[in-house]
């Protein structure tokens, strides 16, 4: 299989980015933003390669990141690492991962994920103006990964309409953690 190099850049509060190179496969790489977008094999195959890429550097995350939890300001427990890829950069791709650390209250992670989709699509509109205002084709959202919160597939999945940050692939694993997501989920609208 061939292979191209990859620019990761981990974005910390503490140490800035954090970056990286990673060989991914060449078939990630493409200029079709928008086709790839909606390409259910090219999304299984970049959340397969990113996956174990992210597992790699989130200690180093961790340790770059506040000991406090940007929510609530509790200690931090974990991180998030969010990823935005730039892959149909052809010349120079590279993927963006948002390192957010969070306590272990699963409102502060709601509410930090949907702050953190806020800020994509703050990007995600800059990218578009700028795009449009050159007249190059570009992509129409970030390639943005949903897993299932039940058993982390992301074929299929949907997010809670209600929150908007968890997703499930299907009614019965919507339902199988609703009593544990119904005291959390909370309206994206404030």
């Amino acid at each position: 299989m061939a292979t191209c190099p990859v620019r990761f850049d981990f974005h910390t509060e503490l140490q800035g980015t954090l970056k990286y190179i990673h060989n991914v496969p060449r078939s990630l790489i493409r200029p079709d933003a928008q086709v790839a977008q909606r390409d259910p094999e090219h999304i299984k195959n970049f959340v397969s390669t990113i996956q174990p890429i992210m597992k790699e550097h989130e200690a180093a995350c961790l340790a770059a990141s506040s000991p406090k939890c940007q929510s609530c300001g509790s200690p931090t427990v974990k991180i998030l690492q969010t990823p935005m890829s730039w892959l149909h950069v052809v010349n120079n791709p590279f993927v963006n991962v948002f390192v957010n650390p969070v306590c272990n209250k699963n409102e502060c992670e709601i509410r930090e994920r949907q702050e953190i989709q806020n800020m994509i699509e703050e990007v995600t509109e800059d990218v578009r103006d700028e795009v449009a205002e050159r007249g190059a084709g570009g992509p129409e959202n970030p390639l943005e990964i949903l897993v299932c919160k039940v058993c982390g597939e992301t074929e299929k999945a949907k997010r809670c309409a209600r929150c908007k940050v968890v997703a499930y692939c299907g009614k019965e694993h919507q339902k199988a953690d609703w009593k544990v997501h119904k005291k959390i989920c909370v309206s994206s609208e404030r």
